[in-house]
């Protein structure tokens, strides 16, 4: 917090008067910097309100081209847009791009996504996406703090937004979200570039909702709908994002 300042100084005939108006502004200074310290314990996956929000609430809403507000797939792509603006994680920036823009450009404005896998992918539950228990463990073992790291939380919010999925279980039962390879291989790591970083959270946003049932989302982003060979296309810098 910027120290108070006079613009100004006036003399006054009773100094104890000029005094008064400095020791009451300290006085006020002193609980707002307690309350911004306290707001700095917050969980890593309690929701934000303020910026973020503020931010996407004066941009465009990307989607809102594929149907009106009484549409199904209109519908569904406004509450993607509403979950983001208080999502935890919506802060993270990862090459440039946020959970919201990168969301918004590859998926809600993919002219390759269809309105159909929009809708199905809002329908999709915490079941379908998490972690088998066995791989949760393997995951923890090799990154233990796999669930801290910005590229986690930046997947989290952007797969959350989109399927209206409770983020704080998301994580939980999803450690390996935003990791780089796959559980029970030999290729599992927190990659430290941010161009693998923001490609490995697209790809695990895809291919979780591949796995979750809705069909076509690595080829309509990648190119391609093996989960491998999209993996590969990803790491190279490839896609259509």
């Amino acid at each position: 917090m910027d120290s108070i300042r006079n613009r100004s100084r006036v003399v006054t005939s009773n100094p104890s008067t000029s005094l008064k108006p400095q020791a009451e502004a300290k006085q006020t200074a002193a609980p707002a910097k307690a309350n911004a310290v306290g707001h700095t314990q917050l969980s890593s996956f309690e929701a934000k309100v303020g910026a973020p929000g503020q931010a996407l609430a004066t941009q465009p809403m990307p989607g809102a081209w594929r149907g009106g507000p009484d549409t199904e797939v209109g519908k569904a792509v406004q509450a993607v847009w509403d979950r983001m603006k208080n999502m935890p994680g919506a802060d993270v920036t990862i090459k440039g791009d946020t959970p919201a823009s990168l969301l918004g450009r590859a998926i809600l404005d993919g002219k390759k996504v269809t309105n159909e896998q929009i809708i199905a992918m809002s329908k999709v539950t915490l079941e379908q996406l998490a972690t088998d228990p066995k791989d949760v463990e393997k995951v923890l073992k090799k990154v233990p703090n796999a669930r801290e790291l910005p590229v986690h939380k930046f997947t989290v919010a952007m797969l959350s937004a989109a399927t209206g999925v409770d983020p704080k279980k998301l994580s939980e039962a999803c450690p390996d979200l935003g990791l780089t390879g796959a559980p029970g291989t030999p290729l599992l790591y927190a990659a430290k570039g941010e161009g693998v970083q923001r490609s490995t959270a697209l790809h695990d946003f895809t291919d979780y909702l591949r796995g979750a049932g809705v069909k076509g989302m690595n080829k309509a982003v990648w190119g391609v709908e093996s989960r491998v060979l999209s993996a590969l296309v990803s790491v190279v810098g490839g896609g259509r994002y």
